[in-house]
Formats: C-alpha cells, sequence, structure tokens
C-alpha cells in the first residue's frame, strides 16, 4: 500500500473555484473579525441563520426583519453618503451601513431613532424586510445593486450620533445647494 493510498480521499464536491471563494468570503465576514464569527446581527433580527448562510452561499440576498434586534434608519443615497462621512469626521465607531440603489441604511441599536423626527430619512418600520448581501460584499463590490459601505460587527452605530451627523450633512447640502 502505497502512502497515498492510505490517506483518505475526499470525494469531489462538484464546486467551481468561484464558488470556494464565496464561500471564503462568506465566513470571513459572516462577521468573521479577529479570528470569529459573529452571527449575533442575524440571529437578534429573529432570521435563521442557517437560511440567511445559504441564500448568501448561493449568491442570492437574505432578507432580514427590522425592528426586533436593531434599528434600521433609511437615508437618500447621496445624503446618507454625507452622514456617514459626517460620523466618521467626528471620531463616531461606524456600525453597518448598507447602500442600495435608492438608499443608505444605518443599523442603530433597537429604540434609539423612535423619536426620529428629521426629513430625507426613515425609521423602517419593525419587520420591515431588509435584503443584505454577505458582509464580504463591501463598496465597490455589489450583490443585486446593494452592498456594505460598513459590514455588520458586533457594533451598531449610535442613534444620536446618527440623528447629529444627518442634521450636519442635511446643513452642509443645504449651503452647497445640493438635495
Amino acid at each position: 500500500m502505497t502512502t497515498n493510498e492510505a490517506l483518505p480521499q475526499s470525494a469531489p464536491t462538484g464546486r467551481t473555484t468561484q464558488d470556494h471563494i464565496r464561500r471564503a468570503h462568506i465566513a470571513e465576514a459572516a462577521g468573521g473579525f479577529d479570528g470569529f464569527v459573529s452571527l449575533d446581527w442575524i440571529r437578534d433580527s429573529g432570521a435563521s441563520v442557517s437560511q440567511t448562510l445559504a441564500l448568501w452561499d448561493q449568491g442570492q440576498l437574505a432578507e432580514l426583519p427590522a425592528g426586533k434586534g436593531w434599528d434600521v434608519v433609511r437615508m437618500e443615497r447621496s445624503h446618507g453618503w454625507r452622514t456617514v462621512t459626517a460620523l466618521r469626521t467626528a471620531g463616531v465607531t461606524v456600525g453597518p451601513v448598507l447602500h442600495t440603489e435608492a438608499s443608505v441604511d444605518a443599523l442603530v441599536p433597537l429604540g434609539s431613532v423612535a423619536d426620529w423626527d428629521q426629513d430625507g430619512a426613515t425609521v423602517l418600520a419593525e419587520g420591515e424586510l431588509l435584503q443584505v448581501p454577505p458582509p464580504a460584499v463591501v463598496v465597490p463590490h455589489t450583490l443585486n445593486a446593494r452592498s456594505w459601505i460598513e459590514p455588520p460587527r458586533s457594533t451598531l452605530t449610535d442613534g444620536m450620533a446618527l440623528y447629529e451627523a444627518f442634521a450636519s450633512a442635511s446643513a452642509s447640502m443645504a449651503m452647497d445647494g445640493t438635495r
């Protein structure tokens, strides 16, 4: 018996190199920062973690309900980008921020934006579905016209800081004449 015959042989998986790369990105970015995978943000939403990972593995978006583990503030795209810039400039820790064709969606702690009264942004209703790509899909890469500006980690954006940054972005846009 040769050395190779003594080793267990794995069955062919039928996966392409691209499949393996996608699976590695999903595993790495599903919260796999600092060597561990955090799936709490999915679990906290009430969605099935295994179903979410399976959809991502198939190259699809997953639907996670807002208002259960975290709230979502939806802003018009250019206003949202300016808000994220204002948060970063202020040195605020920016949590998950999703970019879509029409909006920028920031995940914030549950109940932290209950009194949101700024024009140009809305808080998603409890149970409203957010279609999300895997955390590895970060701008400029997209999946079905969605990507993360900031991928999900263990921290959410502070609701009051987001409110202030949004107001600052609004004032800046008014001064520029952009809207």
